[in-house]
Formats: structure tokens, C-alpha cells, sequence
């Protein structure tokens, strides 16, 4: 890994949910923020700062959190995170972090992180992994998503986090959303009348700002999303789908970047640990051209009618700001 200075400062913004607080995890009454959700921004702040310092193959977990919740947190309004390297010890970077709701200090201490070889650390926990699933089966959601769709964006930025509050996995499938909608005759929102595209456009830029996110359109959009999810069936393999398509997400929708682009793609794979040159070989490879193939085939089968759409106990849940609806099924379901 390329190091990181002491002092050197991420900051981050996350829009916690109902979901994340207190009260949905069991903690009945508690409405505020759970401790544990801000952890995880916490911790997502001090990955995101290493992220582009790995060297291809890498990754960091979390070591030790020591932190003091000094003050609540609510649901639909923004926090920031601010972390920074106080300490560098060979593979070992200790972060100064502290988040806060408004003018309002919630949590402060340290995190540490360490940075490691990820075939490595997956050899290691593979054998733990495959004795834990012989016992216990985790539960899944399904997550269908297109690079294309900017809802899909903002969902993604949520799904991972509900799901592991709830100790369920997301399944991410990647679907070309212009050849699904050729198959179904399926919603093409920009199409619609010009009243309605200035709604879709202002309904778009509002869920963003709750998120504390910056939504852009391309100037070239749409670009064509193909390679892109094919590098994330190639990232879900690995275990870092989220992580992937987050990176990609943003990069496209927030940052501009050209996803059509095989170095662009290798490039975002690298800051979460995905080796550039597997990922060029993933692209031009027919046979995750034939696995999005058959995504499609069965995005179809499953009358999935547009993304993002997310499968859960018999249930679909078609947008982001249905996620809200899923949350409450799935703690009303224990």
C-alpha cells in the first residue's frame, strides 16, 4: 500500500433511516441512531481514505474501535464523519475520528485499521466460512441494479447497510436496463412529458440532498453500462460488490467519469481492491458477457419491470424510496 501521511483528512455523509436506529434493531422506545450504524460510517469514512492507496490484491479490516457515544443521533438528517491518520505503524493506521448531527458532537474516539493481502485473508476465513454455512444458511435480499439508473445509485448507497442491520445478504445483480426495457416495453421516465421529466428531475436532486449526495447527469449519458457490470459480477465474485459498485456509481454520477472506459473501471477496481488487470480480462471475457446474459434473462422470468429493484421474503420493493417500506417489513417479520 502506497501510505497514507499522518494528518491526512477524509470527510464523509450518510442520511441515516429508521431503520438505523435503536429501536428497529430490538432496543424498543430508543429512536435515535444506534450506536452500531454510526460506527459503520465511521469505519466507512477510514476505508474510503485508504481505498485509493492500496496496492492491487489489498484491502484493510477493522481492528479496534474505541469510541464514546456522547450524544443522539435522528433519522433524516445528515451526519458528517471526519476522520483523520494520527498513526502509522507498518501495515496499522490508527484514525482520529469523530461524527457529527449538525453543531451537535456525537461521537468521538479512534479507529484502527489494518491493511491486508485479500486472497490471504480469505484463505484464512474460508474454512471458518464453510463451517458456519453448514449450520447456519444467512438469508438473502436480492438487489437488481443497472449503472444507467441514478435511483439505483442512491439505493445502493443504502441497501448493504439495511441488510447487515437486519443480519441478511445482499445478492447484487447487475442487469442492462435498456435491453431489459426492450424485452418488456418496460417505464422509460425520461420519455414522458416535459411537466413530468421536470418533476423526475427535481424528485431525483431531492432524494440526493437528503442523502448528502451530488447527482449529476453525464454529458454523454447514457453511457453504455455493459463492461461496468460485468467488472461487478467479476467484484460480487470476490466478495466486494458493494464496494464496487458503490466506487462506479459515484465515479459515473457524482464525478463525471467515463464507465464505458476498460483503464477508468481498472482504476475504481484498484482504490477497492480489485486487481486493474483481472478486471480487463473480466471485461473482454464472454463468458461474463453470458452471465449478464442470463441475468437478463431471468430479470425477465422474475417480471422485474425496472430498477432498482430489491426481492425480499416474497416481496418486491421497486425504487429507493420504497427501501423505507422494506425496512418495516422486514422488522415487522422479526
Amino acid at each position: 500500500m502506497k501510505p497514507l501521511a499522518v494528518g491526512a483528512r477524509t470527510c464523509y455523509r450518510a442520511v441515516p433511516t429508521r431503520g438505523d436506529t435503536a429501536s428497529a434493531l430490538g432496543n424498543t422506545g430508543v429512536d435515535a441512531v444506534s450506536t452500531q450504524a454510526l460506527i459503520i460510517y465511521l469505519e466507512h469514512a477510514c476505508h474510503s481514505l485508504m481505498g485509493p492507496n492500496y496496492a492491487p490484491g489489498e484491502g484493510s479490516v477493522g481492528f479496534k474501535v474505541a469510541v464514546e457515544h456522547l450524544a443522539p443521533a435522528f433519522p433524516g438528517a445528515p451526519v458528517d464523519v471526519d476522520a483523520v491518520v494520527s498513526e502509522v505503524s507498518g501495515r496499522s493506521y490508527v484514525f482520529d475520528v469523530s461524527l457529527r448531527q449538525g453543531e451537535r458532537l456525537v461521537m468521538q474516539g479512534s479507529h484502527t485499521r489494518v491493511v491486508v493481502d485479500l486472497a490471504r485473508f480469505r484463505a484464512k476465513t474460508s474454512a471458518a466460512s464453510a463451517s458456519v454455512a453448514a449450520t447456519s444458511d444467512l438469508e438473502t435480499l436480492d438487489f437488481w441494479f443497472d449503472f444507467n439508473s441514478p435511483w439505483c445509485y442512491l439505493a445502493s448507497l443504502r441497501i448493504g447497510r439495511l441488510a447487515r442491520l437486519r443480519g441478511l445478504e445482499v445478492n447484487w445483480r447487475p442487469v442492462h436496463l435498456a435491453k431489459l426495457n426492450a424485452r418488456i416495453d418496460g417505464r422509460r421516465p425520461l420519455e414522458e412529458n416535459p411537466a413530468f421529466v421536470s418533476w423526475y428531475r427535481q424528485d431525483l436532486n431531492d432524494y440526493a440532498a437528503l442523502q448528502g449526495v451530488v447527482v449529476r447527469y453525464h454529458p454523454k449519458f447514457p453511457l453504455r453500462p455493459s463492461r461496468a457490470l460485468r467488472a461487478s459480477l467479476h467484484a460480487s465474485d470476490e466478495g466486494m460488490a458493494e464496494e464496487f459498485v458503490n466506487a462506479v456509481m459515484k465515479a459515473y454520477w457524482s464525478d463525471n467519469a467515463d464507465i464505458e472506459d476498460p483503464a477508468t473501471l481498472a482504476s475504481v477496481g484498484k482504490t477497492v481492491g480489485l486487481s486493474p488487470a483481472r478486471l480487463m480480462d473480466v471485461i473482454a471475457d464472454p463468458g461474463f458477457k453470458s452471465r449478464l446474459g442470463a441475468n437478463l434473462d431471468e430479470a425477465v422470468e422474475r417480471k422485474i419491470f425496472g430498477l432498482p429493484m430489491t426481492l425480499c421474503r416474497h416481496k418486491r420493493y421497486f425504487g429507493n424510496d420504497r427501501l423505507e417500506l422494506l425496512e418495516r417489513h422486514l422488522d415487522s417479520a422479526g
